[in-house]
């Protein structure tokens, strides 16, 4: 087999239009894919706590998990932490600071996957247009931010959701934010920040090579920004027909629309 280890991104990619159950086919394909003796791991932003309906329990075919835009991987049977990347105090004091000149929300997720926020943040998430299922993350998971945020470092920080950035504001931010960040951007007018040397490529990258793999032998798939490094480096990158322009112009080939079975069909061409 050609490519060894197949990274799947769950929303918009391995998932369907409903965001705790897989897409259609994909279940089928990944379990064929597993028993052929491919290493099948599901990169996402979301952190442990938050997984979809469908990886409880976790299927056998899944052996690894990749957390928080790749700020954290995990055994996907026992949770057991294999590698994490935490934002520094100072990074966090950075962002804040940012945050707070620009007007951001934000949300700070912890190892535990709490979504630290202001009530003001609070308040904007309640009353926007996002849609349920990140209003009842906020709901289930949401915990008070009083002080600074680099008061959060000892809780481990793993990623920063900022849910509403401007475009007119976004070339300010970053440049406050500099290198204290790795800052992505996952459409819907949001921006994903985790720690330098995060990301989802450094996760599956290590991953892959503590396992005897290169970057090379990797199947990526994936719809959103922070999906493009590793669609770019991956010895195969698939970008979704519904994917972000950027994750489209990342990767080497374009399958259908997750709504469709595009994952599955992927998987069925180019690695089984």
């Amino acid at each position: 087999m050609r490519y060894k280890l197949l990274a799947l991104d769950l929303d918009g990619t391995a998932l369907g239009s409903d965001p705790h159950r897989f897409a259609a086919g994909l279940p089928e394909a990944a379990a064929e894919a597993a028993a052929a003796g491919c290493v099948v791991v599901a990169a996402t932003g979301r952190p442990a706590a938050c997984l979809p309906a469908d990886l409880d329990p976790i299927p056998s075919w899944l052996s690894w998990l990749v957390l928080c835009d790749g700020a954290e991987v995990r055994e996907a049977r026992t949770g057991a932490c294999l590698w994490r990347k935490p934002l520094s105090a100072a990074s966090l004091a950075q962002v804040d600071q940012a945050a707070r000149a620009y007007g951001i929300p934000a949300e700070y997720i912890d190892r535990d996957s709490r979504y630290h926020m202001t009530a003001a943040t609070r308040r904007a998430v309640e009353t926007s247009s996002l849609g349920a299922f990140h209003k009842g993350i906020v709901a289930r998971r949401g915990c008070p931010l009083e002080g600074p945020a680099a008061a959060l470092a000892g809780q481990e920080v793993l990623k920063i959701n900022m849910p509403f950035v401007p475009e007119a504001v976004r070339p300010g931010f970053k440049a406050a934010v500099g290198g204290a960040a790795l800052i992505l951007d996952c459409g819907a007018g949001g921006l994903e920040l985790t720690a330098p040397g995060a990301g989802k490529l450094a996760a599956v990258g290590f991953l892959a090579q503590t396992l005897g793999f290169s970057i090379r032998e990797v199947m990526a798939l994936g719809d959103s920004g922070n999906d493009a490094a590793l669609l770019a480096a991956a010895g195969l990158g698939v970008a979704m027909g519904n994917a972000q322009p950027e994750a489209k112009a990342a990767a080497r080939a374009v399958t259908g629309r997750n709504t469709d079975g595009g994952a599955a069909a992927a998987i069925r061409r180019w690695l089984l």
